[in-house]
């Protein structure tokens, strides 16, 4: 277990609250890439990373060794997307990224979205309708983080149990994922 440095990680979030889109978005992805590569076996491959046509960005790309201490119950790739908005994210970003994941040929993909997603859990409307799609077309398992949630981190351990309940709740069909 290693601790996160939770007051690090307010303190850099609220720093990037004062700047511009790019700025909050970029205040995230360095909290998210900080506290991935606080487990074992997690290293950062690329970040902002273009393909060669410049039509596809994502953010976080990152290797996993799946390590005893790490996380090994998720797959050696790890595609996260951040998107530090006001407001929840909507389907079209959502559809967005998983087109991307599905142009890459992955099967899981991260993302963390200060304010969650639109629609209910429950009744899998808006997003969580989308992704319960995608999962069982392609067998696509996206998770979802929220800001609150990375705040309230206080160590890997925590972080590597909210993951497996995450992907728990995905994989029984269940509300909150």
């Amino acid at each position: 277990m290693v601790a996160i440095p939770q007051q690090q990680i307010i303190a850099q979030l609220a720093a990037g609250e004062v700047g511009h889109t790019a700025e909050k978005g970029q205040a995230l992805e360095l909290v998210v890439n900080q506290t991935l590569g606080l487990f074992s076996g997690i290293t950062l491959i690329h970040k902002n990373a273009i393909d060669v046509a410049g039509s596809c960005e994502i953010d976080l790309i990152l290797s996993n060794n799946q390590h005893p201490d790490g996380l090994p119950f998720l797959p050696f790739y790890l595609v996260v997307e951040c998107k530090n908005w006001e407001a929840p994210v909507g389907t079209a970003t959502v559809r967005a990224f998983t087109s991307k994941l599905r142009m890459m040929r992955m099967k899981f993909g991260l993302l963390v979205a200060a304010n969650g997603i639109t629609g209910d859990a429950t009744d899998h409307t808006a997003c969580h309708a989308h992704i319960r799609d995608e999962f069982n077309r392609d067998e696509l398992i996206l998770l979802v983080v929220t800001r609150a949630e990375l705040e309230a981190l206080t160590s890997t351990e925590e972080f590597g149990a909210l993951l497996k309940l995450k992907l728990g709740q995905f994989l029984m069909n269940m509300a909150h994922f």
